[in-house]
């Protein structure tokens, strides 16, 4: 609890750069001990992608004089959820980085799978005069999915330098017992994926720091969802087949790092054969060599595995059931024509019958109906 709860004045001051959009403050929901003020949901115009409107919910917090912390969070009809963090040293900052990202923006509609986007925003880019020229583009922190029975977690906010973590959640009751290499055939930057307690999980490299990271991770958030729609979708019996060559290359990925492994153990002993001489620099480093290959594997936030890796063989068909997207509703055009109104096709054909009734000339006979 803060010793400097927000008063009544605060709370006009800190809501009025909001109020100027339509906000209005919610004063049962704002926590003044804790500096929390909470605005009233609203609900925002759908659009495409989405053709249904979004509610939106607004948090700002001000734990200490010189920040600002304002959340807004995106809610589909469905349950979906998009958040945006925004930080400052002022209230009408945080408003101006509040408008840069259009809210719709943060879904995505890919092969009737939508994808639910979260960012935030670095302090710096909202402070006025001491802004930036060029403010800095949003970083992504997470991106969720339901690919139709199993959730799909991209977790962008694991720490700097460190790779993206994938998560797949099945549903309730849903068998799901995927390989090993589902998500390593993509290539080098996808790690095996690991059973933990609610599903499965895995490792992508991506860029280290900003601004190189968040397009990096956007680009491999994009083929890792085309790559899983793609294969969930199908038999398990297609993966193999799909797939045959890129498995093989990640048992050759696997192997080649237990050979470096367990060449480096055996390097030591090999080193007093080659070079005998007591007083010796490699010898030295042969004595030494554990302690430094043991510090060298806490450095690595990569660490390689050393469990021999399967032959690839067909999968059972029990690994997984095709999973079926959710189909999002039909948007309706903005521009059609209302519920009984007659189509333009019929108004031209009325128009041209009418300049045929009106037009001087011949008519032909009727013809009698034949018996």
């Amino acid at each position: 609890m803060s010793s400097n709860p927000l008063t009544h004045h605060e709370i006009l001051t800190l809501a009025e750069p909001f109020s100027r959009g339509g906000r209005q403050v919610d004063l049962a929901a704002t926590d003044r001990p804790e500096r929390c003020l909470v605005f009233k949901a609203r609900e925002l115009a759908g659009a495409p992608p989405l053709g249904e409107p979004l509610r939106e919910e607004l948090v700002l917090e001000n734990p200490r004089p010189d920040l600002y912390r304002l959340t807004r969070t995106l809610t589909t009809p469905a349950g979906l959820t998009a958040t945006l963090r925004v930080e400052g040293q002022g209230p009408q900052g945080l408003v101006e980085g509040l408008e840069r990202i259009d809210p719709r923006g943060q879904f995505e509609l890919r092969h009737g799978v939508l994808v639910a986007r979260s960012y935030r925003l670095a302090a710096a880019a909202h402070e006025g005069a001491q802004a930036p020229a060029e403010a800095p583009p949003p970083a992504l922190a997470q991106a969720v999915t339901d690919l139709g029975g199993v959730v799909m977690t991209f977790d962008a906010m694991t720490g700097p330098g460190w790779p993206v973590e994938i998560r797949l959640v099945p549903a309730a009751g849903r068998a799901f017992d995927p390989p090993e290499d589902l998500l390593a055939v993509l290539g080098w930057s996808w790690k095996s994926i690991k059973r933990f307690t609610q599903g499965w999980r895995a490792d992508l490299r991506v860029a280290k720091r900003e601004p190189a990271r968040t397009p990096d991770c956007e680009r491999k958030l994009v083929r890792t969802l085309d790559h899983l729609v793609r294969v969930l979708g199908a038999p398990p019996a297609r993966f193999q087949a799909r797939f045959r060559r890129a498995r093989w290359v990640f048992v050759g990925r696997r192997v080649a790092g237990m050979l470096a492994v367990l060449g480096a153990l055996a390097a030591g002993p090999l080193i007093l054969w080659v070079d005998p001489q007591s007083d010796s620099v490699l010898r030295m480093l042969a004595f030494n060599s554990p302690n430094f290959l043991l510090f060298a594997w806490f450095l690595m936030r990569d660490i390689p595995s050393v469990r021999p890796p399967r032959i690839p063989a067909s999968l059972p068909a029990t690994a997984w059931e095709p999973l079926a997207p959710p189909q999002p509703r039909p948007i309706p055009p903005s521009d059609a024509a209302p519920a009984g109104a007659a189509s333009p096709a019929r108004w031209r054909r009325a128009v041209r019958w009418l300049v045929g009734v009106l037009r001087p000339g011949k008519k032909e006979p009727l013809k009698a109906p034949e018996r």
